[in-house]
Parts: C-alpha cells; sequence; structure tokens
C-alpha cells in the first residue's frame, strides 16, 4: 500500500486565549497542499518503521505513535514495515508529523482492516497531535478548540502558493511561550471569528485578492521576532507577485499565495537563491 500524507497551511489563525488544561483554545482555516511526504505499507512478521531521514527513524516518530495506539486498543497481532519518505520538511509549520501520523491511522485501519469509523480515528488522532484530527477531514477546515472540533469546507477555489523556509526552523512550544495576552484575539460573541468568516466567503467565491486580504496569523508577531530574517523573505514574496504573504501555522515556513502557476514557480525559484528549501504547487480542493 502507498499512501500520500499531505501538507498543510493556515489560512486563517486565532489565538483566543489559554485553556485551563493548558493548551490555547484556536480557531483556524487550515488548507491542505498537494505537497506530501509518502508512506508505504507491507506485510511483515513484526511492526517496523523506516524513514528516509534517518534522524527521523526513532520510535518516537508519530507514525510509529500512531501504530502502537491502534495495535494497543484493537489487539493487533498482525506485523507491518512502514516507510516514510519524508519531502515536507520539520521545524516549517507545515504539520508534516501530524500529517504523517493521520496517513497512518487511515492506511493502517484499512490495511489491517479494523473498519474504525471516522470519528475513532479522529479521537485517537486527537491523543497523538493537535493537527491530526485535521488531516483526516480535510482538505479544508474550521479547527477550533485545541484541534478536535473539526468542521470541513467544500470550497472549488483553484489556489497556488509559494513556500520558502529560511535555514532556521522554529519550534512549536517556543513560538507559544513568545505569544503573550496582547497577541490574543478576543473571543467572538457570535460564532466565528471575523477573519473566519471572511475567509469562508472568499473561498465560496473564489476570490484571491480576498482571501489574501483575509490571512492572518496570531503566532506571526512572536515568530518574527525570534527570527527577524523571515522580514526580508516576505517582502521579497509580495515583491515577486504573491497577493498575500503568511507564516506557516507556527513557521518558520512562510508562504505566499499567488495570482497563477507561473508566478509560483518563479518565486520558488528566485527564493531558492536564499532560502535552502522552497516549493510551489496547487493546494488540494474538491473538484
Amino acid at each position: 500500500m502507498e499512501v500520500t500524507a499531505p501538507a498543510k497551511i493556515n489560512l486563517t489563525l486565532r489565538v483566543l486565549g489559554k485553556r485551563p488544561d493548558g493548551y490555547h483554545e484556536l480557531e483556524s482555516m487550515m488548507q491542505m497542499l498537494t505537497l506530501a511526504d509518502l508512506l508505504r505499507i507491507e506485510d511483515d512478521d513484526a511492526l517496523r518503521f523506516t524513514c528516509s531521514d534517518p534522524a527521523l527513524s526513532g520510535v518516537e516518530n508519530l507514525v510509529m505513535r500512531a501504530a502502537h495506539l491502534l495495535c494497543q486498543r484493537n489487539q493487533i497481532t498482525r506485523g507491518a514495515h512502514i516507510h516514510l519518505e519524508k519531502h515536507i520538511p520539520v521545524q516549517a509549520g507545515l504539520g508534516g508529523g501530524s500529517s504523517d501520523a493521520a496517513t497512518a491511522l487511515a492506511a493502517l485501519n484499512e490495511f489491517w482492516e479494523l473498519r474504525l469509523e471516522p470519528n475513532e480515528l479522529s479521537a485517537l488522532g486527537a491523543a497523538l497531535g493537535s493537527d491530526v484530527p485535521f488531516f483526516l477531514n480535510g482538505p479544508t477546515a474550521v479547527v477550533r478548540g485545541r484541534g478536535e472540533t473539526v468542521t470541513p469546507v467544500v470550497h472549488h477555489t483553484i489556489g497556488y502558493v509559494v513556500l520558502a523556509k529560511p535555514p532556521a526552523g522554529l519550534s512549536t512550544p517556543q513560538v507559544y511561550a513568545n505569544l503573550h495576552a496582547g497577541h490574543f484575539s478576543p473571543s467572538g460573541t457570535h460564532g466565528l471569528q471575523e477573519e473566519t468568516r471572511a475567509m469562508l466567503h472568499a473561498l465560496e467565491h473564489g476570490d484571491l485578492d480576498a482571501i489574501a486580504h483575509a490571512l492572518v496569523n496570531d503566532l506571526e508577531s512572536p515568530a518574527l521576532l525570534l527570527l527577524p530574517e523571515l522580514f526580508p523573505i516576505r517582502e521579497r514574496m509580495i515583491q515577486l507577485g504573491c497577493l498575500g504573504v503568511l507564516l506557516c501555522g507556527s513557521g518558520s515556513a512562510l508562504f505566499g499565495l499567488c495570482p497563477d502557476e507561473s508566478t509560483a514557480h518563479h518565486a520558488a525559484l528566485d527564493l531558492s537563491n536564499d532560502c535552502p528549501w522552497t516549493w510551489a504547487g496547487p493546494w488540494i480542493r474538491f473538484v
């Protein structure tokens, strides 16, 4: 079995405050990209995991944790060899690890013929990480709470994105540690945040300018302070024709929304002079 694990960007990300359980209350419009890792699963006597990046081959990898969780909850006696081919960079804010975990859950559910329902897989995913449930319910969704509440969004807007990541990464805990109460968005009293509602409307009508105008990420300010080399990359992306530029999740990658495919690919080529990793391509949409 061979399956893809797509990356994501946050078109909106509002941090609404600190929860009693220590997590942050979030509201985010998430969108999957065609950029993806690749998982291959084969029969094996035992449960084994390998990765194209040796540094990620340990038992703490979310793929292995997802497999062990399935085994524990369902008394699995069969084995499997899972190989992960990495294409999504780490510490970029693109959700690679969470996507790998979600894809492993869904694929092993089929491979081992467990017949778990989507809501059961999502509950298992939430135990592995805040972004995991989204990757079981994409390609576009409004995500709330600490990530456990996922509302899929159907749209037909074609979007092209350029990604650029500087050499340095950013850890999610480090960025949140530099997020003070002044960065929190006020909780709405009428349902969704203003930017979320605007993004929903823009996606529904295929309005790229409106999508660019609604882009927002409350984690961007603390991330830019931690990694000021993002500022010139951000400016360069605007100069190269991006309609809007935003930090990917907690960083350190930036994404630019482009008016067309050629603009995205030209921007990626130009940015590769200063960034060791760039990518250009479409996001995943309903057809």
